[in-house]
């Protein structure tokens, strides 16, 4: 338990386990993938320990005005960015804390230490986030400034597929997974793997799967599309770019990855080299007293670095074309049809700019066309023809009436 005396505190390996043990489950794909978690008793890696596994080293770079040295540089050793988060414990926590019994001493402490915990996964998952590119460009604190965090892992392979998404079919789906599955294969990497897509793929995916009343394929979070699996891109974090916070995900909307599963990818946690503690752990806390007694220092650190195999890593992207939902309605006495290239959609259908959009009205017997009416990108003129044509360029929703014959 956090101990509190003589206006110290003082914080053990158990308060932060106790912490970290009462955190919900860490739910991020992309931190998920790194399985293997490696504490190294190291303030940095060997170069030819990585050179060896994964046959690259990664080029780690400190700030924007880095010099970064050509891949198959010789080093020595490589030495990650920690995670470096400061917090002061105010001068009304600490008169607090004069009056706490032991349990509200480390109730006090524990929400500090939980705030703290929250820092160091979000830093984390955003690493591992971006890991999966090949490449860590993050800005992170470190020694009272705000720098910018870079890694170079070396390039990964990334597919521009001509599929268009909102015309894919399941086929095509399936043909591209085998794609990008047997590029790794290619890389030298095979073995069992797994995607994540974007939010427009996987919602593409549900959607042929439940057309094809395939449900049963569909999970909570993710689905099984021919013998692969795709898992829903859940994450979700916080960059600075040019001053401003800008909110990330692992993939783009239109995106998909392959990750192999066997590639060697693992986090690992090393030694903190300015502290006391000398051996690894994934997170360590301590306080410094104030000098102007108006509080303590509350200091979190962690010096999580991911190591992934970029030839285990292949991305794709679906070929982004606008699409809008195509509405249409027939009042009494009489249908309506529509098609696009011959197949038939539809009311609601998402439809591709640029395609045209054939609407076929049937009357009942001895009743006709009255009008056509509606929205899209001219006004409908009415007529009495039976049969229309609109160019999608914009929502459209049409609808037509009837009236009986002469």
């Amino acid at each position: 338990m956090a101990l509190y005396k003589n206006g110290t505190i003082t914080i053990k390996s158990e308060d932060i386990e106790r912490v970290l043990a009462a955190k919900p489950e860490n739910t991020s794909n992309a931190r998920a993938y790194f399985k293997q978690t490696k504490l190294k008793n190291s303030t940095h890696i060997s170069a030819a320990e990585l050179k060896k596994e994964y046959g690259n080293v990664p080029v780690i770079v400190r700030g924007d005005n880095g010099i970064v040295p050509k891949h198959g540089v010789d080093a020595t050793d490589i030495v990650p960015m920690p995670i470096e988060i400061d917090d002061k414990i105010s001068a009304v926590d600490m008169d607090e804390l004069e009056r706490a019994t032991d349990m509200g001493v480390n109730q006090i402490v524990d929400e500090y230490l939980d705030q703290h915990a929250d820092m160091v996964r979000e830093t984390t998952n955003a690493l591992c986030c971006q890991a999966h590119r090949g490449k860590i460009d993050y800005m992170m604190k470190s020694g009272g400034e705000t720098i910018r965090y870079k890694v170079d892992y070396g390039d990964v392979t990334e597919i521009d597929l001509t599929e268009n998404l909102v015309s894919l079919t399941r086929g095509q789906a399936i043909a591209v997974l085998t794609k990008l599955a047997q590029q790794a294969k290619k890389n030298g990497v095979g073995g069992p793997g797994e995607f994540v897509a974007g939010a427009k793929v996987y919602e593409k995916f549900v959607d042929l799967l439940t057309k094809a009343e395939l449900d049963s394929q569909i999970k909570d979070e993710s689905l099984n599309m021919g013998s692969f699996k795709v898992i829903m891109d859940n994450d979700s974090y916080t960059d600075i770019v040019s001053g401003n916070k800008v909110t990330k995900s692992l993939c783009g909307d239109y995106e998909i990855v392959y990750r192999a599963l066997n590639a060697g990818q693992k986090l690992c946690f090393l030694r903190l080299d300015d502290v006391v503690q000398r051996s690894a752990v994934p997170v360590y806390s301590f306080t410094v007293k104030g000098d102007d007694q108006r509080g303590t220092k509350l200091y979190t650190k962690s010096k999580p670095f991911p190591l992934i195999n970029t030839k285990g890593i292949v991305w794709a992207k679906f070929a982004e074309t606008a699409s809008f939902k195509v509405k249409f309605e027939a009042g009494t006495n009489g249908t309506i049809a529509a098609t696009v290239d011959n197949e038939a959609i539809t009311s609601g259908d998402e439809v591709e700019a640029g395609k045209t959009v054939v609407l076929t009205a049937t009357p009942s017997d001895n009743y006709e066309v009255k009008a056509w009416g509606g929205k899209s990108k001219d006004s409908l003129v009415e007529t009495g023809t039976n049969e229309m044509s609109i160019e999608v360029e914009g929502p459209v929703q049409v609808s037509v009436s009837f009236k009986a014959s002469n």
